[in-house]
């Protein structure tokens, strides 16, 4: 290759600093020779952090803040010689966003899919002091070998910390166009529990119900907001534990007599499954009349079951 000085070591924005005796305004010639090639993704702009893909993972979805990880990871300097080796055991386990492994190696796994297998190159400006390693004195560049073993989906509904829906069992699907998004009728089983010490359980569909599952329509104010809304972004046969502030659980619905004022509410939740409701376009006077008393059944018979569960001392709806 033949390459003017704007186009190698002199241009201006070149992100590799040439030492002041390097002929970095004269032509120069390149000889190169390919040895093998890999995928990479530059992850921050100045070259600090940088990714090779070893083995493409499964699926799209990345961690994120407040993600739970669990990876295996092993460290390197950029000669080679071994820092650390988590390899044996359990994987890694850390929580994305609280500083638990370095910054670069974060935003390095911050790419990754599950079961994906990377090498992620991470110079000492991000390499911030963790629990999972100290700051390595004199070391320019740390090799960091990495799988992506399992990631939980932890999401702050509000944002703010207060309604939390961390996924404890992975569902069928793919998030979230496989989710009962638009307003739907749902199947689940759920356990109720103050969030107190005792965890003390309020109610519980396979106990309470005679070991039936609760079936619902969204989008009709059956059930708290905090619930609906992490169920909401649920797969079918997921189950996932919601933490939920007094407001968005029963101090602004029908609060059954065992639950407390401004009690904060822990719900364990299995999406058993869901129903779209069906599209009447292009449907018979006949289909649709068929269709309206199915839903007229559905909302006389749910009806009391809510108030029977809303005045009884041992159970509650939701």
């Amino acid at each position: 290759f033949k390459m003017k000085p704007q186009m190698h070591y002199g241009e201006d924005d070149c992100p590799v600093a040439a030492p002041s005796t390097f002929p970095k305004d004269e032509e120069l010639h390149f000889e190169i020779e390919m040895i093998d090639f890999a995928k990479a993704k530059i992850i921050a702009d100045d070259f600090g952090v940088v990714k090779k893909v070893i083995n493409e993972g499964q699926g799209w979805e990345t961690p994120r803040a407040p993600y739970e990880v669990k990876a295996w990871i092993s460290a390197k300097t950029g000669d080679g010689k071994l820092i650390l080796s988590h390899r044996e055991g359990e994987p890694y386990f850390f929580t994305f966003g609280k500083s638990e492994v370095p910054k670069g190696l974060e935003m390095g796994i911050g790419t990754m899919t599950r079961e994906e297998k990377a090498v992620i190159y991470v110079t000492s400006q991000y390499l911030t002091p963790s629990p999972l390693m100290p700051v390595v004195e004199g070391c320019e560049e740390v090799h960091f070998e990495v799988e992506l073993v399992h990631l939980i989906q932890v999401r702050d509904m509000l944002g703010d910390g207060r309604l939390i829906k961390r996924r404890i069992r992975d569902g069928k699907g793919e998030f979230p166009m496989d989710c009962p998004l638009h307003d739907s009728l749902l199947c689940v089983h759920y356990k109720g529990m103050l969030l107190n010490e005792e965890k003390k359980v309020f109610y519980d569909t396979r106990v309470d119900n005679d070991g039936q599952p609760l079936e619902f329509s969204s989008g009709e104010g059956l059930v708290p907001e905090g619930f609906e809304m992490c169920v909401r972004l649920m797969l079918p046969g997921e189950i996932a534990l919601v933490t939920c502030p007094p407001d968005y659980a029963y101090d602004k619905f029908l609060r059954p007599a065992n639950v407390p004022e401004g009690a904060h509410i822990q719900w364990e939740i299995e999406l058993l499954g869901f129903e779209k409701p069906k599209d009447w376009t292009g449907l018979s006077f006949d289909g649709i009349m068929d269709e309206a008393e199915k839903i007229r059944v559905t909302v006389c018979t749910l009806g009391p079951f809510i108030y029977f569960m809303m005045i009884s001392d041992c159970s509650t709806y939701v």
